[in-house]
């Protein structure tokens, strides 16, 4: 899987942190489903998506 330009964005505002890939629609305050969501990308400390770190979430449910 490769990150979309969103997800490279969102990275800049996380950093150190995660970039989660989210089926569904869900609102900023919204409780995500742990099967909704498909993985997620590490970010390093400079706000940048770390290459060959996407996780897949074993416990997601495709629609």
């Amino acid at each position: 899987m490769k990150p979309t330009p969103e997800m490279v964005e969102e990275a800049k505002n996380n950093p150190g942190g995660w970039v989660y890939v989210i089926e569904g629609n869900y609102g900023p305050n919204d409780e995500v489903p742990p099967q909704a969501i498909a993985g997620a990308w590490q970010v390093d400390n400079n706000g940048e998506i770390m290459k060959g770190s996407f996780r897949v979430n074993p416990n997601y449910i495709k629609k």
